[in-house]
């Protein structure tokens, strides 16, 4: 099985940040997605939780806790294929949002503003499980 992470980083306003993936991407092109992607094979949980973090925003982080949600998709041709997708809560330590190429744009959004937005499965998922 694949493994995955997304990253739930917060503000001091308790604003989780997301990304709308770009309308080139050739994995859920303009969804919003929550900073993250695929475990390399030597990487831990949380090795990949911080590449990748720092890879699409730019952002330095402190993972909070161990994973706290699991979500899991199949995907792909093939039927058994399938992903699980560790969530992990952090903050920003340093730096500033700067975007990869494969992201157009971010936002701050709160428990009450999240809904009304295209989000990718995991994504959603997470989100809905941390702000119910």
């Amino acid at each position: 099985m694949k493994k995955g992470v997304n990253i739930v980083i917060t503000d001091n306003r308790n604003r989780v940040l997301i990304l709308k993936r770009s309308s080139r991407s050739k994995v859920s092109p303009n969804l919003w997605n929550l900073p993250g992607g695929n475990v390399k094979t030597e990487e831990s949980l949380e090795q990949a939780a911080k590449r990748e973090a720092k890879e699409e925003t730019n952002l330095e982080i402190e993972l909070l806790d161990d994973y706290s949600y699991v979500f899991y998709y199949s995907h792909g041709k093939k039927e058994n294929t399938k992903t699980a997708v560790y969530a992990f809560r952090a903050e920003s330590i340093s730096g500033e949002v700067i975007l990869d190429e494969d992201h157009t744009e971010f936002r701050w959004v709160s428990k009450d503003d999240w809904k009304g937005l295209d989000y990718t499965p995991s994504a959603a998922a997470t989100l809905s499980e941390l702000f119910k």
